[in-house]
């Protein structure tokens, strides 16, 4: 333990205590019965199934028939007290009035087995529903291994139906939320211990240790835990690890009074709603002012990567879209700010790369150590070397790495790597050298040839693996998008959740696209994909030229066609023009864009077709008539009628308005 435990330091001691098991000898806690083939009993109903599993009868039984059977592999070492455990079986009666039920419970611990009935050794009626069966098990006092299985079996004895129908039928249902099927029981199932503590300069380490047949599952799946010192609980993050079977979660305290002082220290730990186990002791401890500045614990095993709730993880992606050779290329930073008991694991294995004195999990024992001495490694102070190994190794590792120590998919969230121009992974520890709970942020940049037309997926939330012990909480997501003037993302298709807005924009010179949402977990599903392209059609530059375009010529012939028409109606309809740019300007496709500015252009010229006239067909006014009086007048020869002289040009004919002759004036 002792090895273990102790921090690399000098002015690390031992508090004057022993390790002290604080809980539990018995405890009354509901085993859930779970699955199908395999049936298990476990205290967890984070491991329901979606589903019910179940169990039917269609005609009535005479002869024993087995329900099913569920077993916990090895029970907690410790005695089984004197006791009585209780079977709960839900149950559907359909088609039928009721039934005569006759059914059984058999208990089994180690050797010794316990039977009960339902009701009596004779038969219970039941009516039709839906509803609860119980059977209490009286159990005698039984000592038990960690090798002693536990399991209760449930047997249909007898049924009859009354007043069936056809189809009468009675179900049996467990493992899940709607059916949570259980077997009470009182059992040793867990020990809490409080480790003797470790004080650090004027720090102290305490340690809670859990231990039961349920493993990692105890931390994964439990509500909580928590310590306290002197009643005041503790709120920093504790440090998990793993040893062996057991697991220590470990909480730094900074509050000694400094010398030597008696402490009380108290545990709770939530093993399943309502199951609070509690325990407490006293420790004799000495500090010394002002020397714990070593970051916090330091764990000489590989600390575990959850505490079963999951670290935070927030993820930042930057695109930008250019031309190249009349393809594309996508220029992409992938920013990972990873904190809590994942940044702490990722700083602990920077400071143990090629260490092979300690055991370590097969992702971590891969990486080569390269130029990293053993001063250097294990040091609690995260060196350049150690750095520089890392993002080396990362080149030719991301893939495992992201996959088997983050639980990423490198490919869903990064790209495919293989595909690029260019790729580098750094690491950034925000100004925290040190081994310790702190965040880090791993960036990755790519440079990517894509085809130009095809789908392309920018992000899918399959890039969390599926993980039962969940690595990562929740994780906030923003994506910024850019594209050129000469390039295009067409499209911004967010699939499977309604819950994720897109903020695209469409500019001359290029186009912007905004993702951002919150609080996303692995049970979140999308997909979002767009289509980059080259297309003039799509290219924000020329679509807004053509678009343009469009307008300015329909307009000028729509005016030209008004000449001799009213000009108001067109003048009202140019109202339509703005629309069209809005449309460009939030991104619509461009067949909506260049549809609605061909639909404009129509609109106009229809009506320029039927706005009113303002003048004479052909284009000529009608010149008005001047009478003008005392004009010189001429007699005609042919009619003496006498006929006026309205110009001084000379010569000039003019037409007598008597006979239509024509008369020449030369003078």
């Amino acid at each position: 333990m002792l090895s273990l435990f102790a921090p690399y330091s000098p002015l690390s001691t031992t508090a004057h205590a022993e390790d002290t098991k604080v809980c539990c000898d018995a405890t009354e806690i509901d085993l859930y019965l779970l699955g199908d083939s395999d049936q298990t009993l476990s205290p967890f109903t984070d491991l329901f199934s979606e589903t019910s599993s179940s169990a039917s009868f269609e005609t009535a039984i005479t002869s024993s028939e087995q329900i099913g059977k569920w077993s916990l592999e090895s029970a907690w070492p410790g005695t089984v007290p004197e006791s009585t455990w209780t079977v709960e079986m839900d149950y559907t009666i359909s088609d039928a009035g009721g039934a005569n039920v006759n059914m059984s419970a058999t208990v089994t611990i180690g050797g010794s087995s316990f039977t009960a009935f339902l009701g009596t050794a004779e038969s219970l009626f039941v009516p039709q529903g839906s509803g609860t069966l119980s059977i209490d098990v009286p159990v005698e006092q039984v000592p038990v291994s960690g090798t002693s299985e536990i399991s209760v079996s449930v047997s249909a004895r007898n049924f009859v139906f009354t007043v069936p129908a056809s189809g009468a039928k009675v179900e049996f249902f467990w493992g899940s939320e709607e059916h949570d099927s259980k077997l009470t029981a009182e059992l040793p199932i867990i020990d809490l211990t409080l480790d003797q503590p470790e004080v650090e300069g004027d720090l102290v380490y305490f340690a809670a240790r859990i231990e039961s047949p349920f493993g990692m599952e105890a931390l994964v799946f439990s509500k909580s835990i928590s310590l306290s010192v002197n009643g005041v609980e503790l709120t920093v993050d504790p440090t998990e690890v793993l040893e062996g079977e057991a697991i220590l979660v470990i909480w730094t305290w900074d509050g000694a009074a400094g010398g030597i002082e008696t402490v009380g220290v108290s545990v709770s730990y939530e093993l399943q709603a309502g199951l609070i186990l509690t325990g407490s002791t006293n420790f004799e401890i000495e500090t010394f002012d002002g020397s714990g500045d070593g970051g916090g614990y330091y764990p000489l095993n590989e600390p575990l990567r959850t505490n079963g709730k999951g670290s935070p993880l927030d993820v930042s992606i930057t695109m930008e879209l250019e031309s190249e050779d009349g393809g594309l290329r996508l220029a992409q930073t992938t920013i990972l700010t990873i904190e809590g008991e994942m940044a702490f694991w990722m700083r602990w294995g920077l400071d143990h790369l090629g260490d092979e004195t300690i055991p370590l999990s097969n992702v971590l024992k891969n990486f080569d150590g390269g130029n990293v001495n053993d001063d250097e490694r294990g040091s609690r102070v995260i060196e350049n070397a150690e750095i520089s190994q890392f993002e080396n190794f990362m080149s030719s590792y991301y893939i495992t790495y992201f996959q088997f120590g983050l639980g990423l998919e490198s490919e869903e969230i990064v790209g495919d790597l293989s595909d690029a121009q260019t790729f580098a992974i750094t690491l950034d520890l925000m100004g925290e050298n040190r081994v310790r709970n702190a965040p880090v942020k791993l960036r990755i940049d790519s440079l990517t040839p894509i085809v130009s037309g095809s789908e392309y997926r920018i992000l899918d939330s399959a890039f969390m693996t599926s993980q039962p012990s969940p690595l990562w909480s929740s994780y906030d997501l923003l994506i910024n998008i850019k594209s050129s003037g000469f390039t295009s993302f067409t499209n911004m298709d967010v699939r499977q959740n309604d819950d994720i807005e897109v903020t695209y924009l469409r500019f001359p010179w290029g186009e912007s696209a905004t993702i951002s949402v919150q609080d996303l977990t692995q049970s979140d599903n999308y997909r979002i994909e767009s289509r980059p392209t080259t297309s003039i059609l799509h290219a924000p530059l020329s679509l807004t030229l053509i678009m343009t375009l469009m307008l300015a010529g329909g307009l000028f012939v729509a005016f030209r066609m008004v000449r001799n028409r009213s000009k108001y109606p067109i003048m009202i309809e140019m109202i339509l023009v703005p629309i069209v740019f809005l449309l460009l300007f939030f991104a619509f496709e461009a067949v909506y864009i260049l549809g609605s500015s061909g639909g404009i252009v129509l609109i106009w010229w229809a009506t320029a077709v039927i706005s009113p006239r303002t003048g004479p067909p052909g284009g000529s006014k009608a010149k008005p008539q001047i009478v003008v009086e005392n004009f010189p007048t001429i007699a005609c020869p042919q009619c003496q009628t006498s006929n006026p002289v309205t110009s001084d040009l000379r010569p000039i004919r003019i037409q007598c308005t008597g006979c239509d002759r024509i008369i020449k004036i030369v003078a």
